[in-house]
């Protein structure tokens, strides 16, 4: 029966290749060594270049330049009407001269609203465009958000792939030793086998993660075009977040809710605006006759002024909207707190958890795995273990390292959710 302790009966040249192998161990001692140049894309890079390059952005700037304006024009009274025409021809003849009643016309006719309907229509778009400028910060926000979750999910798979990069060039090494090992009786065939299907295992995690690489950096393409194709640079640790009880105090100043309060006060003006419609408006014709003829001109003045008589089917309804618009927005803005309190809260104990836990790799697990490894190899050398042992111990280790750079990912992932609520 052959001996589970590999390596003993090796030749010197063959221990020195495993050896060899053994050592990459090094190539595991940072995480900063998956870092890429200095010139490559970095996290708050990515969320500035796709705030400089979103025109969604400057399509909101642009609707708040055209509420401004249209403020400043709904404040002001309808144009008059000009009025021309002929009164008094008779209808036999259609002669302008043989009636002393016939005349021409010349005039003009003003309505002009009643009430405060023209200051409350101005201010009704005025608290539009401040809602406007509103959701433009808060568009902001979650555009430089949305790229940094982007870059992402574009990191791990290309960090991850790196990390996997290094074991399976050492893999590929050991399967043609082994091979030789095996021809020539110095390794069993499960061995042999065992880095095969490890090899094999590799490559395919590796194939798996090109992939997500390849849709990660198609999605951050959305934010920031041709740019997304930058290599990635490393992940540096964020800082931590300001406290619960601080971001929390800070929700009601937050561009969102904000902007829903404004909505809620265009809904007041707009009830308000409904009452206005009870009061009439008014319109002032004033026109010139001019009989000729040595005729004497004539001056017409008339005032008219609308009668709301029947107002349980108009104006009455149209209040009654108003009002179930005002409870609809208040609605919407509690609700939307709510939510944000919900978001916020959630993305806080994501951060915690996921620093908890990082902290724990690299305190606990990682130095116990890099122990582990240490140890097999000292247990090898001495033949008191067989080949299998540091196999599985590589193993851990390589597992490890990817969970911390998974940890790592989720914790900058929570503290870019959290950068939305500060």
């Amino acid at each position: 029966m052959k001996s589970p302790c590999f390596g003993r009966g090796l030749s010197p040249r063959h221990r020195a290749r495993a050896f060899a192998w053994m050592a990459g161990a090094a190539l595991f001692s940072s995480a900063a060594a998956l870092a890429a140049s200095d010139t490559g894309l970095s996290l708050d890079e990515a969320g500035r270049l796709a705030l400089e390059r979103q025109p969604q952005l400057a399509a909101q700037e642009a609707m708040v330049a055209s509420l401004q304006e249209n403020a400043v024009a709904a404040r002001q009274l309808p144009d008059p009407k000009l009025i021309l025409g002929v009164e008094g021809v008779p209808a036999d003849s259609f002669s302008l001269t043989r009636e002393d009643m016939t005349q021409t016309v010349v005039g003009f006719s003003q309505t002009i609203p009643g009430g405060d309907k023209l200051a409350l229509a101005g201010r009704r778009l005025d608290q539009e465009a401040s809602q406007s400028r509103l959701l433009l910060a808060a568009s902001a926000r979650r555009i430089a958000r949305d790229a940094r979750l982007a870059w992402l999910e574009a990191y791990w798979p290309s960090a991850a792939a790196q990390l996997l990069e290094r074991i399976e060039a050492e893999y590929a090494r050991q399967v043609e030793w082994s091979e030789v090992a095996y021809k020539t009786g110095q390794l069993s065939q499960a061995e042999t086998l065992a880095l095969r299907a490890m090899l094999a295992e590799t490559r395919n995690r590796m194939a798996e993660l090109a992939g997500q690489q390849r849709r990660g950096k198609a999605a951050l393409a959305r934010w920031l075009g041709g740019a997304a194709q930058r290599p990635l640079q490393a992940l540096d640790d964020p800082p931590p977040p300001p406290a619960l009880a601080e971001l929390e105090a800070r929700l009601s100043e937050h561009p969102e809710l904000a902007a829903l309060g404004q909505g809620v006060e265009a809904a007041r003006t707009d009830t308000q605006l409904a009452r206005q419609a009870y009061r009439p408006d008014w319109s002032v014709d004033l026109s010139y006759g001019i009989r000729g003829n040595d005729r004497v001109d004539t001056v017409k003045l008339m005032v008219g002024v609308d009668l709301p008589l029947f107002p349980g089917q108009r104006q009455d309804r149209r209040l009654a909207a108003r009002h179930a618009e005002l409870n609809q927005q208040e609605a919407m803005l509690e609700d939307r707190r709510r939510m944000l309190e919900a978001d916020l809260r959630m993305a806080y104990a994501d951060w915690q958890v996921a620093h908890e836990r990082l902290e724990r790799i690299e305190r606990e697990i990682l130095p116990l795995a890099a122990r582990r490894v240490d140890s097999a190899l000292t247990a090898y050398r001495s033949n008191q273990v067989g080949y299998d042992r540091v196999l599985e111990a590589r193993r851990a280790e390589v597992e490890a390292r990817l969970e911390r750079l998974t940890q790592a990912v989720a914790q900058a992932r929570a503290a870019t959710l959290l950068t939305y609520f500060e």
